[in-house]
């Protein structure tokens, strides 16, 4: 369950969206063993909220665009399926979550059949589109530029690996084989004119790259991480007053790619 933006786009952007989505098919509601409330509460705590609009710039400005429709707790598009190469898998948060943002179990680890409906159904639909956009846009333009879209919370969550560094406003995560280090001045240059503090790989790092097209140099990508605090109270999952400059920020550094 996935939407899409521009089957048919006039730029080599493209916007991942993973995590903006809170929806739980009720089939899925009934593996989690903890309350309603307490559901609700990790959801509150682990969406990236409002960053279809957030990152909407990417759109506007033509480029092609997948959001997940399905909660993260449901499946995590951003992880390895395997759980032998996903780190996170360790804490219970590997592409299908065990435990919560503090640690705490919430559901029994999937059996072989829910595992593979869930994937089927959600996890492996998303990434061929992924797939696909960027072979479209290297067959329009010879180069894909993928924007891996998201937020995170002002204070660090006890699943955090690296929970001690500065919470920057902005956080770029990057590869080494596909974040160009003009790219990386190019945003940190934006932000900082803007007014806004910048971060590189710290408190989280990497993006993600289309795996059929690891090595490709034709391919750039990067991750973008916005403080929440600076767009949202967290406490409500309400927008404030920083929402329109911090929209207006993405499109200033699409504007700039």
């Amino acid at each position: 369950m996935f939407k899409t933006w521009n089957d048919s786009a006039s730029t080599p952007l493209i916007s991942n969206i993973p995590h903006n989505s809170t929806f739980l098919p009720s089939w899925c509601r009934q593996a989690f063993t903890i309350s309603d409330s307490s559901l609700n509460e990790e959801l509150r705590l682990l969406t990236d909220w409002f960053t279809e609009e957030l990152y909407s710039p990417i759109i506007e400005a033509g480029g092609f665009g997948i959001s997940s429709q399905v909660s993260r707790l449901v499946v995590d598009m951003e992880r390895f399926c395997d759980d032998e190469q996903e780190v996170m898998a360790k804490r219970g948060m590997g592409v299908l979550y065990t435990h919560g943002c503090s640690r705490q179990l919430i559901r029994p680890m999937p059996e072989h059949a829910e595992r593979n409906r869930i994937l089927n159904e959600y996890y492996h639909p998303y990434h061929q589109r992924l797939i696909l956009a960027t072979e479209t846009a290297l067959k329009q333009f010879n180069r894909a530029i993928v924007v891996d879209c998201h937020s995170y919370p002002e204070k660090a969550l006890p699943y955090e690996i690296d929970s001690d560094s500065v919470r920057p406003d902005v956080v770029l995560g990057t590869d080494t084989q596909h974040t160009p280090a003009k790219i990386i001045d190019l945003i940190e240059n934006v932000c900082v004119r803007s007014g806004f503090t910048f971060g590189c790989n710290h408190p989280f790092a990497g993006t993600y790259v289309p795996m059929t097209f690891y090595g490709d140099s034709r391919v750039t990508a990067f991750m973008l991480e916005i403080n929440r605090k600076i767009y949202m109270d967290e406490a409500t999952s309400s927008k404030h007053a920083g929402f329109d400059k911090t929209r207006m920020l993405v499109g200033e550094i699409i504007s700039a790619l």
